[in-house]
């Protein structure tokens, strides 16, 4: 008799004991229950709908807050170029969404061409349609300045201009304006500005746009760099064309581009405060009736 036979003949009939498993009733469904079960499937359905409706909007509102050069935005630039998308504008006090393009060059920011050509701008109520300067009153210093090897504007029009606390190697205007101040200081301490060098400079161009403004702020006391600005067929029909700090080492506005409101000739819509201080000046702007509109 073998192993096997001697343990089953000692088990015979008898019931070995093992651990009970816990029962689970199946879930029977009555009146009462089909009504709770309904509320219940309700209540997930409407929880995954607000959670559905919630995470759409919330990747809209993250889609629609940002934005892609050089879509109408405020655009910050630093050493390493352009650092984020575009962050959507403020809104004008009266509610209406801001269609600015607003570029905020921080400390040390390096471009080596910066091109705005065949844009159209203008809004009611604007001070300023193109607006070079610091960013704020507060952004002072012998270095706070918007340092440019060439600026140029061809073919460009605004109902006004204004230039002022700026240095210029050579000052060359030639513009048509409905009347013109020319005041610049000329001085022979006035350094041209070389910035040819590409090193760890970006290239950044606008073209065929149309926005309410455009804006080139300095944000610190240290200054930026822009080897070549460009402005060509910039036309506003409402807004001053101003520029404020900059160090520039050729400037040219020539008689392409025409700056009028309409005062008469005996007013002046192009103006060049006493701040600007120049090396050279070549002067032949002509006055002329226009009104830009």
């Amino acid at each position: 008799m073998t192993l096997f036979e001697k343990i089953c003949r000692m088990v015979g009939d008898r019931r070995i004991p093992s651990p009970r498993l816990p029962a689970f009733k199946m879930f029977r469904v009555g009146f009462a229950n089909r009504h709770v079960s309904t509320v219940v499937v309700l209540a997930i359905v409407v929880s995954a709908a607000a959670v559905s409706v919630g995470l759409y909007f919330a990747i809209k509102d993250v889609a629609s807050s940002t934005y892609n050069w050089p879509e109408p935005a405020e655009y910050q630039v630093t050493e390493a170029g352009l650092q984020t998308m575009g962050k959507k504008n403020k809104d004008y006090p009266d509610g209406t969404e801001s269609q600015t393009l607003s570029i905020r060059l921080a400390d040390g920011a390096r471009i080596s061409n910066l091109s705005i050509s065949g844009t159209d701008l203008g809004r009611a109520g604007i001070a300023r349609a193109l607006d070079i300067s610091p960013l704020t009153q507060a952004v002072t210093g012998s270095t706070a300045y918007l340092f440019v090897g060439n600026l140029t504007m061809t073919g460009s029009a605004f109902p006004t201009l204004k230039m002022e606390q700026s240095h210029v190697g050579t000052l060359t205007t030639g513009l048509l304006c409905d009347g013109h101040t020319m005041a610049a200081t000329i001085t022979n301490t006035i350094p041209d500005q070389v910035l040819t060098s590409k090193r760890l400079s970006s290239v950044y161009t606008v073209a065929d746009s149309i926005v309410d403004r455009i804006q080139i702020h300095i944000t610190g006391t240290s200054g930026a760099y822009i080897d070549q600005l460009t402005l060509s067929d910039v036309q506003a029909w409402n807004g001053e064309a101003y520029f404020s700090r900059l160090k520039v080492g050729n400037l040219t506005f020539n008689n392409t581009s025409q700056i009028g409101d309409g005062s008469g000739v005996d007013s002046a819509s192009c103006y060049f405060d006493s701040s600007v201080l120049a090396r050279n000046i070549s002067n032949t702007i002509q006055d002329k009736p226009i009104k830009v509109q």
